[in-house]
């Protein structure tokens, strides 16, 4: 690990962000895992909890396949907020305190405001993308699309569906970097400092200015392991959503001093 480096914008008050190893990202999954093992019943209820969240919204939206894809996509930008009891979980096992299930399920309580204020600005994000994929859907598809497999034909067999999918991955892939890059530590950073909302989106844009090659690999292996979350019908969620939410928050407290 590489020496802390200061901040470039004094009048935030913002903690120093250290520079870290490319390897880090890995480490980081190691520590979850075993966070995990040691919590098995704890870590394993939000791993359900994701698993049956992914369910009902499929099953919302089934009438209106464009909105699976939605849904489906939109899963990466809710993520950091609904692993924050996870983040609670690991906090407690390194403080070497009593870890409780309890308090983990309240942990949003501990600063509301500031992380209401968050959870505003994502929903606001994970909202313009239901209208965008919608507006798109209006506008390069028949409306003919009864289920998810004409859907899928619909998108690939024609140049209006080709046109549609790229820009649906374009704007999708540049909504999931702002969130990415507002809440790489800015959780679990509200869950254990009192600062605002606001120094904590500037210290994860910070984390991102000065690890850019470490958040690039971290941002690889977090969509290939929900990939594979999402490939397996969900099933997967169970380990892999809090062996990343326990990892998320060792990878704040490297990459934060």
């Amino acid at each position: 690990m590489q020496p802390s480096v200061s901040d470039d914008d004094h009048t935030l008050d913002l903690p120093a962000i250290r520079q870290v190893e490319i390897s880090e990202p890995l480490r980081w999954l190691e520590a979850g895992w075993q966070d995990f093992r040691r919590m098995p019943l704890y870590s394993g209820f939000y791993g359900l909890v994701f698993i049956l969240l992914g369910y009902v919204l499929t099953a919302a939206a089934w009438q209106s396949p464009i909105l699976v894809m939605t849904f489906v996509t939109g899963f990466f930008l809710v993520t950091p907020f609904l692993a924050l009891g996870l983040y609670h979980l690991s906090r407690q096992r390194e403080q070497s305190t009593v870890v409780s299930f309890k308090q983990s399920l309240l942990a949003f309580l501990e600063r509301k405001f500031d992380m209401a204020l968050l959870v505003t600005f994502h929903a606001v994000i994970m909202v313009a993308w239901i209208r965008l994929t919608t507006l798109l859907s209006a506008l390069y598809l028949s409306g003919t699309s009864s289920s998810v497999s004409v859907l899928v034909e619909e998108l690939f067999s024609t140049p209006e569906g080709l046109g549609m999918f790229g820009l649906f991955v374009l704007t999708g892939a540049v909504l999931a970097v702002l969130v990415f890059i507002t809440s790489v530590v800015s959780w679990p950073m509200l869950l254990d400092r009192q600062s605002g909302v606001i120094n904590a989106v500037a210290s994860s844009v910070q984390v991102v200015k000065h690890n850019k090659l470490v958040i690039i690999l971290w941002a690889v292996l977090i969509v290939g392991l929900l990939s594979i979350g999402l490939a397996t019908l969900y099933l997967g969620l169970l380990v892999i959503m809090p062996v990343l939410g326990h990892a998320t928050w060792h990878a704040y407290r490297s990459l934060v001093a």
